[in-house]
């Protein structure tokens, strides 16, 4: 599922670039030769240039800026915000340990919170067998049956 949202963000994003790519041809002034035939790119010497005007002038002249900013908000909706999501849930799940949570540290440990102080968690992970692991070291809390 997870990956599904990432792979549909992905083509929207995709699709939008390509929108904006289309218009972004509008970016080429146009030129008319002698003989009346228009053609775009840059000027040759004794042509005349049509003056670019609507979308045209837009991305002609700030074209460049429109891309940064296109960039700027891909990075953001599928790299800064979704480890912002994440931080924040671990966050939340480290605040709301309590005595008697069973927990999964990093390391793969199964135990039930014995005490907790500042930064650190005994968890009791068999009778008689304490461990002492720093808060961030719990994965998540474990499903109780």
């Amino acid at each position: 599922m997870k990956l599904s949202k990432q792979i549909i963000s992905i083509l929207i994003i995709s699709m939008l670039v390509i929108a904006i790519g289309s218009l972004s041809v509008a970016c080429l002034p146009t030129t008319t030769t002698g003989d009346g035939t228009t053609t775009e790119g840059t000027t040759a010497g004794g042509t005349e240039t049509q003056e670019v005007t609507g979308w045209q002038a837009i991305f002609a002249n700030y074209g460049t800026w429109i891309w940064l900013a296109i960039l700027v908000v891909a990075f953001y909706f599928l790299l800064i915000r979704p480890q912002r999501v994440r931080t924040k849930k671990a966050q939340e799940m480290m605040s709301s340990l309590q005595r008697g949570d069973e927990v999964v540290t990093i390391g793969g440990f199964h135990g039930r919170i014995k005490d907790i102080r500042e930064d650190v968690l005994i968890i009791t992970i068999a009778s008689g067998i304490d461990v002492k692991v720093n808060k961030s070291a719990v994965s998540k809390k474990a499903v109780q049956q």
